[in-house]
This record gives C-alpha cells, sequence and structure tokens, in this order.
C-alpha cells in the first residue's frame, strides 16, 4: 500500500506534537512494508529522520501573510497523489491540508482527515478563520472518507459540531514506543528534585498558569524547583520577568529546547509533569512521562483524563488555583509519586504503543481503499 501523510511541519521545534505524530506514523508504516511519502511546508530534523529511514518528505517552504502560504507545486503534489493508494492529511488551519484535500478529490485518492484538535478554534473564530472555514474548510470535511480523533471527546464534538454519521469518525489515539526502557522513578541525589513542564512557552500551552501557581507554592517547598523545557513561541520574556519580581530566580529554570535524548533524561528524573494546557487534543508529553515512569499532573482540557483514574496522577482546572491545589497535593504525597508512575507506565504500554496504533490505521486505510474502488473510483 502506498500512503502519503501531509503536515504543517517536521520541525520538532516548532511543529510540535502533530510533528511527532506524523514522523511516528510514517515509521511505522514503512517498518510494516508499505511505501510512505510525507508532504510538509515546514522541513526540519524530524523530515531528515525520516529520510533516514527511506521515507521521502516533499517540503515545500513557505511565506506568511495572514495565513502561512506554502509554495506548493501543483504538479509536484499531484505526482505524489497518483502514486498514493490512500492519503492522510493532519491539521487544519492550513493552505497544504486544503490543497491536498482537493487534488485527492479530483484525482479519486480516499483521504482521512485528522484535525488534530485544531477544530477548537471554529469555536469564537476570527473574521479571517470563519472565511477560511466557510471557503475551504467544509469542503475537506466533507470530501474525507475518514475523520480521526485523537481523544473519544474530541470524536463526540466532532460528530455534534457536524452532524457526521458514527461511522465516519473514529479514534486514533497518540503514543509512545513500546521498546522505551522502564526505568526506576528516583531523582539523582546531587539534583535537587523538580516539577518539569514540557512544551512550547506558548498561552495555549498554559506555561504561565503553572509559573504562577509554583510561585504561590514554593516557600512551602523549599527543595523544590520547576523546569520549563521548551522552545520560545513569545512567553519567555514576561515569565522570566514574572519569576524575577517573586524573587524566584533560582527555583525556576528555563532550558529552550531539549532534544530526544535530553528530553527523556528530563522526564526520568522529575518528581512529576506538569501539563497546565488551556486547550490541548491529546497530551503527547503525558504519555511521553507516563511511559518513562512518571506521574503527571494535567488539566481538564488535555482530553487525558484518564490519568487520574489508573492512579497516575492528578486532573485539575485550567486556571491558577486548579493548578496551585494539583501541586500541593502531589508534593503533600511525594513518597507516593514513585507507585502513581508505575500504574501510569502500566496503562500506557498496556494502551497507546505505536504500532498497535498503526494496525488499527492500516485496517481502517484498506477500508477506505475498497469502499472507494467499490464506488467505481480508481
Amino acid at each position: 500500500m502506498n500512503v502519503l501523510l501531509t503536515t504543517v511541519s517536521l520541525d520538532s521545534q516548532k511543529g510540535g506534537g502533530t510533528a511527532e505524530r506524523t514522523r511516528r506514523l510514517s515509521a511505522h508504516l514503512a517498518a510494516r512494508g508499505h511505501r510512505c511519502e510525507v508532504a510538509t511546508m515546514q522541513d526540519g530534523d524530524l523530515a531528515e529522520k525520516l529520510r533516514q529511514r527511506g521515507v521521502p518528505v516533499y517540503a515545500t517552504g513557505s511565506v506568511r501573510l495572514r495565513l502561512t502560504v506554502p509554495f506548493i507545486n501543483p504538479l509536484r503534489l499531484a505526482r505524489s497523489l497518483r502514486r498514493a493508494d490512500v492519503v492522510h492529511i493532519l491539521g487544519y488551519w492550513n493552505l497544504l491540508s486544503v490543497a491536498t484535500a482537493f487534488l485527492a478529490s479530483r484525482l479519486g485518492k480516499p483521504y482521512a482527515f485528522s484535525a488534530a484538535g485544531e477544530f477548537v478554534g471554529l469555536d469564537r473564530p476570527r473574521p479571517i478563520a470563519r472565511l477560511f472555514h466557510v471557503l475551504f474548510g467544509k469542503r475537506v470535511i466533507r470530501d474525507a472518507s475518514l475523520l480521526v480523533a485523537i481523544t473519544p471527546l474530541e470524536r463526540s464534538q466532532i460528530l455534534e459540531r457536524f452532524q457526521l454519521p458514527e461511522d465516519r469518525v473514529i479514534v486514533l489515539p497518540n503514543g509512545v514506543e513500546e521498546h522505551a526502557q522502564a526505568v526506576t522513578h528516583h531523582p539523582s541525589q546531587s539534583d535537587a528534585p523538580y516539577i518539569l513542564f514540557m512544551g512550547r512557552l506558548a498561552e495555549v500551552k498554559g506555561p504561565d498558569l503553572l509559573v504562577q501557581a509554583f510561585a504561590d507554592v514554593a516557600s512551602e517547598y523549599g527543595d523544590v524547583r520547576l523546569v520549563m523545557a521548551g522552545p520560545d513561541f513569545g512567553m519567555r520574556s514576561s515569565l522570566e520577568k514574572f519569576v524575577g519580581e517573586r524573587q524566584l530566580g533560582d527555583r525556576v529554570i528555563f532550558t529552550g529546547h531539549l532534544g530526544e535524548i535530553e528530553r527523556n533524561d528530563a522526564y526520568e528524573r522529575a518528581l512529576f509533569l506538569a501539563v497546565p494546557s488551556r486547550a490541548e487534543a491529546m497530551s503527547l508529553v503525558a504519555l511521553e512521562a507516563g511511559v518513562a515512569g512518571t506521574p503527571v499532573l494535567l488539566t481538564d482540557q488535555c482530553g487525558f483524563d484518564e490519568i487520574e483514574s489508573v492512579g497516575g496522577g492528578l486532573v485539575v482546572q485550567a486556571t491558577v488555583e486548579g493548578l496551585r491545589g494539583g501541586l500541593r497535593s502531589m508534593l503533600a504525597e511525594r513518597e507516593s509519586l514513585s507507585t502513581m508512575g508505575q500504574a501510569l507506565q502500566a496503562h500506557i504500554r498496556g494502551k497507546f504503543t505505536w504500532p498497535s496504533i498503526v494496525d488499527r490505521l492500516i485496517l481502517q486505510f484498506h477500508s477506505m481503499i475498497a469502499n472507494r474502488r467499490g464506488e467505481g473510483g480508481d
């Protein structure tokens, strides 16, 4: 089977969880013997990793206007689509998704579409977003053979928002590698214990909520630091200013972007991961921390409330007050954090490994191809 995947970015710093999801899906599809190609607007380190595994990557490049406009070569994209038996489009608010969906429909190629949580932008859309949805987005959704949600909550929201048949929308969660090594969760004795934030310093990720909550409880837990790991998306200077004003400069550490090895090490040595997101389809960093045996404190906007039900952490409201209470609860039970991490690790290993997720996607792809042939398509 030939599969074309599209995504906005394959840069680990700028593409976030969607870029990583695309990389893992492509790599595991290729490992199953399927021919994969990826089209993206932004080249980067994840693209290089795919090329090293023999997965071709077509990077269009782009320019930023009111929207990011890709430099698509229609003939080049059409050539990739003609080779494909099936297409998987990730990301809603971009013109590469629109162009791919349009050409796929014209060429009779079935495509699965995943907004990866981006439909939340339709709740209170700006005028340009409303225009995008009317002119382009509705057609992308209408012509998709399958819509892919990342969580059951996202699936129910899609079904309600667009009034789609139940069988048009499936859940395909984020995942982790099954070969990740189990760890014993004990921070190094030479390092001060720390709470870890892993993600972009952007408003949607809520780093300001976490820093404010930590500042409110810092005096109660004088040995604990907060490590803010991730690239700056416009908030670092204001966060550092706040930390300085609260005289916490030696307690809150900004590391910038971490590579994969450094990131895994940070997970393993943290007391717990804090995910203060204001909106999230499904927290990939929570999965990564969990498979490392590290418990998680996250908000109820992350699409992963089951963390609490399996005893792997706490779920709180996406507010300073909610996070403040969560920090106090987790730190007050520090001796139980290792047990919580082990419970979360077992749950994730049993349910969220990429090979099993990709096998489910392959079955859906075969069904899409068979249905299109039954309709008289190519």
